[in-house]
């Protein structure tokens, strides 16, 4: 059966109606479409030229680029002729920070973006960084040690037995020749090493010693004035005279911080070197001497038979025994039985830069011509501030250096295919730091690094090698 078609005629003008409904909503739509996805803007440059009060410009300079809400950061140094730049930034306002090796740090916060290529920057002058001044009011260094000798006169084993010629203030003020003649002449007229000087001689009587000097009361007055001038020459001669004439401190040093294992070997050293006059270390000839020439002097009141061939031989191993063992017992032992031992305040704790601490640096050279041929030191700067609790022991700019060796052969856009560093050192004040390619101890030596804004320098992150004291950053 055939079914009859039915055909539906849409007037003319309601096609065109609908076709205008239609143009229009699809209108609508890209409009709210083109309102919620804007048009991206093209990113824009910054760059500018980095100067002294003089002038001159600052080569190696840090510049730190960084958005206002600190959400990013980028980094970069002054070439040869102190200029930075850098491309690919996006349009915004901006904070600069500008860091150099003796001059203080400029900032700016206002730094603003635009598309496309921008003015230059006006100049960044840097102003040379003032000169930390302090000045200490307090007694001189003569009346200062006038004040210890004072006090070290007071120190007394168990409150009996004089410990004069030891120091517990490690940085005690120098000796004139008069104050070590007050100290030994104050340690000889004292009663108890009298005392002893006389117990001394009834021993040996008991013992028959010296039996050229003979019994009864006349022996007696022998050994006690052998005693007696034995104790004068060693004290006049090995702790007076000599310390004079050598400009070395009579004194012990006592160290009394560090682990067990470092202050023995402290106390030993201390037997065979003393501290000058100028506070420095220094072979400790004034005791040698001095014992050898107090030796020689006892000769001329004992009896012929104490005159052994190798008595002055004996005498110096004698006396490097004899004054180590003495430091061992004050290091360990005297400190706590002494009397009057004057209450040092604690220095101040020099912040610690710890072990894996991490160094960011960036190369002062150009470093994508470099070859195995040219190889050499490399010098780099600090890219930003180190902190230790808070305070700075490192500022941006200071300057490291090191050794680079290049393996030949191209790498990727001409590069040396391997770079690798050695003695990399930071210099922080007078002190360098070793730096290491790993963050653990004795982990694998390689390391990476990026080339900041397109140039030829590179940028690394090294390690710590050590616990390191640091003074802070002035």
């Amino acid at each position: 059966m055939n079914v009859p078609r039915t055909t539906v005629r849409f007037p003319p003008l309601a096609i065109a109606v609908a076709a205008l409904w239609i143009l229009v909503g699809g209108l609508a739509f890209a409009q709210d479409q083109s309102r919620e996805a804007p048009a991206q803007q093209a990113p824009g440059t910054i760059h500018g030229t980095v100067t002294d009060a003089s002038g001159s410009v600052v080569v190696a300079a840090v510049v730190t680029l960084e958005t206002a809400s600190s959400a990013g950061k980028r980094t970069t140094i002054t070439d040869e002729v102190g200029s930075f730049r850098f491309s690919a930034v996006e349009p915004g306002t901006y904070a600069i920070t500008v860091a150099a090796g003796g001059f203080a740090e400029w900032k700016a916060t206002d730094a603003v973006v635009v598309s496309g290529e921008n003015p230059p920057l006006p100049p960044v002058v840097l102003q040379v960084a003032p000169a930390s001044s302090k000045v200490d009011v307090g007694l001189s260094p003569h009346e200062l040690a006038v004040a210890q000798v004072k006090t070290e006169e007071k120190q007394r084993l168990l409150g009996v037995f004089p410990n004069f010629f030891v120091s517990y203030e490690p940085n005690a003020a120098p000796l004139t020749a008069a104050q070590k003649f007050q100290l030994g002449w104050r340690d000889i007229i004292d009663p108890v090493p009298i005392l002893g000087s006389a117990i001394g001689a009834g021993i040996e009587q008991a013992r028959n010693s010296y039996p050229e000097f003979g019994q009864g009361m006349e022996g007696y007055g022998k050994r006690f004035g052998a005693q007696l001038a034995d104790r004068v020459s060693g004290v006049m001669i090995g702790h007076v005279v000599t310390q004079s004439v050598f400009h070395q401190d009579p004194r012990y040093f006592y160290k009394g911080t560090g682990t067990f294992s470092s202050r023995f070997l402290y106390a030993i050293a201390t037997a065979f070197v003393c501290k000058g006059d100028n506070g420095r270390w220094q072979p400790d000839y004034s005791d040698v001497v001095g014992g050898l020439a107090s030796g020689e002097i006892s000769t001329l009141y004992y009896p012929a038979s104490s005159r052994t061939g190798l008595r002055l031989f004996h005498n110096v191993l004698l006396g490097f025994g004899g004054r180590a063992s003495a430091h061992l017992l004050q290091e360990f032992v005297y400190r706590k039985l002494t009397t009057h031992v004057p209450k040092i305040a604690a220095a101040p704790s020099l912040p610690i830069l710890r072990e894996g601490t991490p160094v960011s640096l960036i190369s002062v050279e150009d470093l994508s011509s470099k070859t195995a041929q040219n190889a050499g030191p490399i010098a780099f700067v600090l890219a930003g501030d180190i902190k230790v609790g808070g305070t700075i022991v490192a500022k941006a700019g200071s300057k490291a250096s090191g050794q680079a060796n290049y393996a030949s052969g191209p790498g990727g856009n001409g590069e040396p295919m391997h770079v690798t560093l050695e003695g990399v050192r930071l210099k922080v004040g007078n002190t360098e730091v070793p730096l290491r390619s790993t963050q653990a101890r004795g982990a694998s030596g390689a390391f990476e690094y990026h080339r900041p804004e397109d140039s030829g320098r590179i940028a690394i992150t090294l390690y710590v090698a050590g616990n390191i004291a640091l003074p802070p950053a002035q």
